[in-house]
C-alpha cells in the first residue's frame, strides 16, 4: 500500500516535506522565464489545501518536477537546476513563507523559526550565491528577497533566528510582479483562515501542504530529456525549447560568479548572438538554427539528440564566450539562406543564387549542406564559380521536383551527409551524381518535367509564384517590387464570355496549369476577375507592370485550348534550359 501522503508506489514521489527538507537548493536558470501563476491557479491551489485540511483521508498529487543535479563538492548542498516545475516549487515556497509569516505575527515564533530553518533556507553559508532553498530567475530575485525581508520584519522572529542568517540573492529584476503579488495573496488567504477558524488553522494547513501534497522528482542525466518526460506527464503551457537549454547550459558556467559577471556575459556575448536571429519585433529564427548546426557537427544526429551532443562537446570549454563563438560559426550562412540577405559578403551572382533559395522556400533539410557550401565560398575555400554552379544545380533539382509535385520526403537523408559524401570532389556534377545514387529520391528527367508543366496544376503549389516571377524576370526590363498576385487568364469562375471557348473538361484540367497563369498587381487582378479575354487583353498589354503579362497580350490575340498548349510548349522549353538536368 502507498504511504500516507502519496498516490503512487514510485520511489521518486515525495511529499513537500521530503522535497524541501534536505540539504539542497532548487535553482531556476538565471535567464528563465519569470514566475507567473495567475489568480485562477492560486484559487485552485488554495481549494486543494483546504480539502486536505477538512478531510484527513485525502492526498494531493501536484505533478512532476524535472530537475538536473549540478556537480558540487560533498560539503556543499546539492544544487538542482529546475528544468520544469518552476511554477509548482515557487508557489509551494511562497505559501510556506506566508504561513510562517502568519504564525510569527500571531506570536507562534518558535514554530515559525523551526519551519523556516528546515524548509526555506540552509543553516550555513554556502558556495552558492544564497542559502535560500529556492533561487529564482533574474526577473524574480528582488521579489524573493522582499519575501525573505518581510519574514524578518517581525523582530522576535529575527532574534529567534540568531546566527542563522538568510543570505540574499543578487538584487535583480522588478520589485513587484507575480511572485511578490502571489505572496501577498497567500498572506491574505492565511489571514482569512485565521479570522474564520483561529491560529491553529494555519498549522493544519502548513502540515497538510508539507505532508499530504506530493510531487514526483525526476533528476535527468541529460537536461534535453526533461521536457519530453514532462510532456508525457503534464500539459504544459510554456514548453522548454532547445534554445532555452542551450542558453541555460552556457550560463551554468558562470552561475556562481555573481550577477555582474552573468550580466556581462549576457550583454557582450549572448545577446549579440541571439539578437542577430531576430527578423522583426515578434519573429526570430533562433530555434531553427540548432538542428542544422548540430548536423554539421555530426550528420547522424536526430533532432532530439542535438542538445545532448552539443552539451557533451562543450564540456571542454569553461568560458561561455568560446561556446558562443563556436555556435556562431554558421550563423551568417543560416541567416543569408533564411532571409535572402548577404551577411557573408558573397559576390553578386552567388548572393543572388542564395536569395533565390529564400524566394522559393527551399526545404529546411537542405540547410546543413547549403550553410557549409556558402560559408566555404565566403571563406574562399571553394571558388565563386564552383560554388555558384553547385547552388544552381541543387536549385534545379529542387525546382524540378516541385514542378512535378514530388514531396520533400527523403531529402533529409540526402542533404545531411552530402557535404561529407562529396569531400573528395566537390563540384556541381559530383554533387548531382551523389544525389542520383539514391534510388529512393527522384531527380525528375526532362520528360517528367515537361509532362508536369503541360498537365499538372501549378497554382497552389509552393513554387508557383517563384517560377512565374522567374520567367517574367528572364524577359528583361524592370523587375516590379510591388506585391503581385497570380492571374488565371481563363478564370476559375468564368463569366458567359468564356462559353464555348473551353468545355467543362478542359476548364477542369487546364485552369490551374502554368500556361494559364501570369503575374498581375493585386489591384488589377481584382478588377479583371472573371472577365472574358476580350476585356482582359488590352488591359494586360497597356497597364500591366509585369513584362510577361504585356508580352502575353501581344502574343495571343485570343485564348483557347490551342493557344494554351502553344504557351505550354514555350514554358517547357524555357524551364528545361533554366533548370537543366
Amino acid at each position: 500500500m502507498a504511504a500516507i501522503g502519496k498516490l503512487t508506489n514510485n520511489s521518486e514521489e515525495s511529499d513537500v516535506s521530503g522535497l524541501l527538507s534536505g540539504d539542497s537548493i532548487f535553482s531556476i536558470p538565471y535567464f528563465q522565464r519569470p514566475y507567473k501563476w495567475k489568480k485562477a491557479r492560486l484559487d485552485q491551489f488554495e481549494s486543494d489545501l483546504l480539502d486536505l485540511v477538512d478531510d484527513e483521508t485525502l492526498t494531493h498529487f501536484l505533478g512532476a518536477v524535472i530537475i538536473h543535479g549540478r556537480r558540487s563538492s560533498p560539503s556543499d548542498p546539492t544544487l538542482y537546476e529546475v528544468i520544469d516545475g518552476q511554477q509548482r516549487i515557487t508557489t509551494i515556497y511562497l505559501y510556506l513563507s506566508a504561513g510562517l509569516k502568519t504564525l510569527s505575527d500571531h506570536g507562534m515564533i518558535g514554530e515559525a523559526v523551526s519551519l523556516f530553518q528546515k524548509y526555506l533556507a540552509i543553516g550555513r553559508s554556502v558556495k552558492a550565491e544564497s542559502n535560500f532553498k529556492l533561487h529564482s530567475c533574474k526577473e524574480d530575485r528582488n521579489q524573493l528577497n522582499k519575501v525573505m525581508e518581510d519574514l524578518q520584519k517581525n523582530s522576535a522572529f529575527a532574534v529567534e533566528l540568531g546566527s542563522f542568517k538568510p543570505e540574499k540573492l543578487s538584487p535583480t529584476g522588478w520589485d513587484s510582479g507575480p511572485l511578490w503579488k502571489n505572496y501577498q495573496a497567500a498572506k491574505v488567504f492565511f489571514k482569512d483562515q485565521v479570522n474564520k477558524y483561529g491560529t491553529d488553522r494555519v498549522s493544519l494547513i502548513i502540515n497538510a501542504l508539507l505532508e499530504r501534497v506530493s510531487v514526483v522528482q525526476i533528476d535527468v542525466v541529460d537536461p534535453t530529456n526533461g521536457p519530453k518526460i514532462f510532456d508525457s506527464l503534464n500539459s504544459r503551457q510554456e514548453p522548454m525549447t532547445v534554445g532555452d537549454l542551450v542558453r541555460n547550459e552556457i550560463f551554468s558556467r558562470v552561475a556562481d560568479l555573481g550577477p555582474d559577471k552573468i550580466d556581462y556575459v549576457d550583454t557582450h556575448t549572448w545577446q549579440p548572438f541571439y539578437e542577430r536571429f531576430k527578423i522583426s519585433d515578434t519573429t526570430t529564427l533562433f530555434e531553427g538554427y540548432f538542428f542544422p548546426y548540430g548536423l554539421i557537427q555530426n550528420s547522424n544526429l536526430s533532432k532530439s539528440q542535438v542538445y545532448g551532443y552539443l552539451r557533451k562537446e562543450w564540456e571542454k570549454h569553461s568560458d561561455p564566450a568560446e561556446i558562443i563563438v563556436k555556435l556562431a560559426t554558421y550563423q551568417d550562412a543560416f541567416l543569408d539562406l533564411m532571409t535572402g540577405s548577404n551577411r557573408q559578403g558573397l559576390t553578386k551572382d552567388v548572393a543572388a543564387a542564395v536569395k533565390r533559395y529564400n524566394d522559393f522556400g527551399f526545404p529546411a533539410s537542405a540547410l546543413p549542406f547549403l550553410m557549409q557550401l556558402t560559408k566555404a565560398v565566403a571563406d574562399e575555400r571553394i571558388d565563386q564559380a564552383t560554388g555558384l554552379e553547385i547552388l544552381n544545380k541543387i536549385e534545379a533539382f529542387l525546382i524540378r521536383r516541385a514542378l512535378c509535385g514530388i514531396e520533400p520526403t527523403g531529402l533529409h537523408a540526402v542533404f545531411k551527409r552530402l557535404w561529407e559524401d562529396t569531400k573528395e570532389n566537390r563540384t556541381a556534377n559530383a554533387v548531382a551524381a551523389k544525389i542520383k545514387e539514391r534510388t529512393t529520391v527522384t531527380w525528375p528527367d526532362d520528360e517528367f518535367v515537361a509532362r508536369s508543366i503541360r498537365s499538372r496544376a501549378l497554382y497552389g503549389s509552393t513554387v508557383a509564384a517563384f517560377v512565374i516571377r522567374q520567367y517574367d524576370e528572364s524577359l528583361g526590363g524592370d523587375v516590379p517590387v510591388n506585391p503581385s498576385q497570380i492571374e488565371h487568364v481563363l478564370p476559375r469562375n468564368p463569366d458567359e464570355a468564356w462559353d464555348g471557348v473551353f468545355d467543362k473538361d478542359q476548364r477542369q484540367k487546364l485552369t490551374n496549369v502554368w500556361a494559364n497563369l501570369i503575374p498581375l498587381s493585386s489591384a488589377m487582378n481584382g478588377d479583371l476577375a472573371n472577365s472574358g479575354y476580350g476585356v482582359k487583353r488590352p488591359i494586360y498589354e497597356s497597364d500591366a507592370m509585369f513584362k510577361s503579362a504585356r508580352e502575353f497580350a501581344k502574343t495571343y490575340s485570343d485564348w483557347t485550348p490551342e493557344r494554351l498548349q502553344d504557351r505550354s510548349t514555350l514554358l517547357v522549353d524555357w524551364a528545361l534550359l533554366r533548370w537543366p538536368d
